[in-house]
């Protein structure tokens, strides 16, 4: 199979596209986006300062809210607002139903020692074990109600409390990226809506439909995304901090007590992310790739070692995790919903607009692509 010559991402990835060279359209548009980063590293960090002084206000209670999973990226989140930027911060976790104990006890442990208001709430199993099952039945995937109900439940809890600021672990330079325009799923209200249509009442589902109409999964990676008709900003962390796995580990495991799952730390919080692993894999022919790939263009590990992580950790996802029959059952799903599940696509119930607007992100990314390197960086 052929893989990018720079970041290791296999050709089996949607809509990749690779140079004479051999490197991939990813590589091309991070490079394009975030290759002056580091040169530009000092002046972020100020206006990361300047945002978050702009968001204090000594008349609210809180001056911003961080929803923490218990997975390292939201963890050292909520440790540099509260511990180096002294924010007035409150802690929210969506408990999904998969919540692992080891996210719980992260949780636990950095909400006591960074003295932070905490609040979880999320829906009923029952409501949860349903939505679950219906997307894996008509759309192959069954994410979509835990990352729409995670950021629909921030926004309700922001609104309602007054909180203007959501600092959130997302980021476009962190995320597991795809070419621009091509997901192996996309979620949005309006999506949500398309697949639900017909098979549960509105007043079962409210959890999931507190965001604006026009949110989609691209709103987390934009710089300060205002959201619609409210006073509440999203603001991606990671677009204004330099990262390093290693210092940032050992900085929670000594400041909050945070621990990983043995020897893994990446995506501990769901003790379903096999499954979802092993399902995506079967499905669209890569999984782990697209991570170790953006460790790559972060400069966290080289390519080589990516490659030798990726074999071994989809050579695992080539047999059925014990986790799969666990899935099942708390499902209430059979061997029989599994059979076909790789041709079930979103497509059916994507909106017009979320297509639209995949279809402008790929032209964008196209065009870019093309352009002489100085000229796309002004861009």
């Amino acid at each position: 199979m052929k893989k990018c010559t720079q970041c290791a991402l296999p050709g089996v990835c949607p809509g990749i596209a690779f140079d004479s060279k051999g490197i991939c359209n990813v590589c091309h548009d991070f490079n394009q986006q975030w290759g002056r980063f580091k040169r530009e590293e000092a002046s972020r960090k100020e206006n990361l300062e300047r945002i978050f002084n702009s968001y204090r206000n000594k008349d609210r209670k809180y001056d911003c809210l961080v929803p923490i999973s218990g997975g390292f990226e939201s963890t050292y989140v909520l440790y540099v607002c509260r511990r180096i930027y002294n924010l007035r911060t409150m802690a929210f976790n969506f408990n999904n139903g998969f919540q692992s104990e080891i996210a719980r006890q992260n949780i636990e442990s950095a909400v006591k020692k960074l003295e932070v208001d905490f609040v979880s709430s999320g829906p009923t199993w029952e409501k949860a074990k349903r939505l679950y099952a219906l997307f894996f039945k008509k759309t192959g995937e069954f994410c979509t109600p835990c990352n729409l109900g995670i950021w629909s439940a921030s926004y309700k809890i922001a609104r309602d409390q007054g909180i203007p600021l959501i600092v959130a672990g997302s980021s476009n330079r962190i995320s597991e990226r795809l070419p621009r325009g091509s997901r192996t799923y996309s979620w949005s209200p309006s999506y949500f809506r398309q697949v639900i249509r017909g098979e549960m009442p509105a007043k079962d589902v409210k959890e999931y439909l507190w965001l604006p109409e026009g949110f989609h999964n691209s709103s987390l990676r934009k710089i300060l995304h205002h959201l619609p008709s409210e006073k509440i900003t999203i603001l991606p962390f990671f677009d204004y901090i330099d990262w390093d796995i290693n210092t940032i580990l050992k900085t929670l495991e000594e400041e909050v007590g945070w621990k990983k799952l043995g020897d893994k730390f990446h995506h501990i919080d769901c003790i379903m992310e096999p499954v979802n692993d092993h399902l995506r894999q079967r499905k669209w022919g890569f999984s782990a790739a697209s991570w170790y790939s953006m460790l790559v263009r972060n400069e966290q590990i080289s390519r080589h070692e990516a490659l030798e992580l990726t074999e071994k950790e989809e050579e695992k996802n080539t047999q059925e995790p014990p986790e799969l029959e666990l899935w099942l059952d708390m499902l209430k799903l059979s061997r029989k919903d599994l059979v076909g599940f790789e041709r079930r696509n979103q497509s059916h119930y994507i909106p017009l607009q979320d297509k639209l607007r995949d279809a402008a992100d790929r032209v964008v990314g196209e065009t870019v692509s093309h352009l002489p390197s100085q000229v796309a960086n002004h861009l």
